[in-house]
């Protein structure tokens, strides 16, 4: 896995042309490469550049239903923000470990959440690093124990998570969380530890079964520990030629509650996610312009806040560029 930042969509997201972005990067000693007249740079020139001013956060992708492309989508949105200069730890809770597979990592030699929570391991000793300022807490199958350890050692939901999150919080700017599609001790945890939930629907019958039972333990568990958690819903696997999308599209913006909740964002059915997997890499390894690319891109920067004016959001998202200003307002 090799994800690059290509100058030309670096330099829409500042809003200068490519040449005189390259000409800032020489100007600031900031390295950046060249392939087939592509000019291209990766996270620790992102950081310099960029130079965000972020709050940290920790963002938990969760649905109670599998088959949403929740981990593809956790994935390359840790990854594009990665690439935008922010450094980010993945946590995969998910039992069937597709996370850590996706980033190359074998779980079998280290240690995993259950193991932080039932045997003393510290989260340092758990994370390993897998790209430039992306690190990642790896799972296994033994993390389908962890309910029960939670469970047998009495752990409060509200703290098994949220005092860890908030000391990960003093070195990453971004902590993703992929949770496995159950409403189970931990995932309920997680809920309580993160800042913002993101529950990726896909266009298929009782496509809002999943959400509903999501939506209501999210009610629930802020009415029981009086903690806000931001819900944020997002269309993925859309196929504009397909009937079902559109009506599964049209149920989610005509819901009293979850319409409040949509990204403006929606994230088509693309064969480049799974293409990335089966390659041991990530859709922003190639150089070249996808639509995967821009609507990840898009999903980032909406969920981050970063790029847009929050006074002049726009409403269409393919329109939406940025200058420094914005970006350092």
């Amino acid at each position: 896995m090799d994800p690059k930042m290509n100058v030309k969509d670096a330099a829409q997201f500042l809003g200068i042309s490519p040449k005189d972005l390259v000409k800032r990067l020489s100007k600031c000693n900031l390295p950046y490469l060249k392939r087939k007249g592509m000019v291209y740079f990766d996270y620790n020139t992102s950081c310099e550049l960029f130079a965000h001013k972020f709050t940290p956060r920790a963002i938990s992708f969760q649905i109670v239903k599998g088959g949403t492309g929740k981990t593809s989508l956790a994935t390359s949105f840790a990854i594009c923000a990665n690439l935008y200069g922010l450094k980010v730890l993945c946590i995969d809770l998910d039992q069937q470990g597709n996370m850590s597979q996706s980033f190359g990592v074998d779980a079998e030699s280290l240690p995993v959440m259950v193991d932080i929570l039932a045997e003393g391991y510290t989260y340092a000793q758990a994370i390993t690093n897998v790209l430039p300022g992306l690190d990642l807490l790896s799972s296994r199958i033994e993390n389908a124990l962890i309910d029960d350890v939670i469970k047998l050692r009495k752990y409060p939901l509200d703290k098994v998570y949220r005092e860890p999150f908030k000391k990960l919080k003093e070195t990453y700017d971004l902590i993703v969380v992929d949770c496995p599609p159950n409403l189970g001790q931990s995932v309920a945890a997680i809920t309580l530890a993160v800042d913002q939930v993101v529950a990726p629907v896909v266009p298929e019958n009782f496509a809002l079964t999943g959400l509903k039972a999501t939506s209501n333990a999210i009610v629930e568990l802020q009415a029981q520990y009086h903690h806000k958690v931001e819900l944020a819903v997002v269309m993925n696997k859309y196929d504009p030629k397909i009937k079902l999308s559109h009506d599964a599209y049209s149920a989610l913006i005509s819901h009293p509650v979850y319409n409040k909740r949509m990204c403006e964002t929606i994230i088509g059915l693309y064969q480049d996610f799974p293409d990335a997997v089966a390659n041991n890499a990530s859709i922003f390894d190639d150089l070249k312009g996808s639509n995967a690319k821009k609507d990840i891109d898009s999903f980032t920067r909406e969920i981050l806040n970063i790029g847009i004016n929050p006074r002049k959001k726009a409403k269409n998202t393919d329109q939406r560029t940025a200058s420094l200003e914005d970006i350092l307002a």
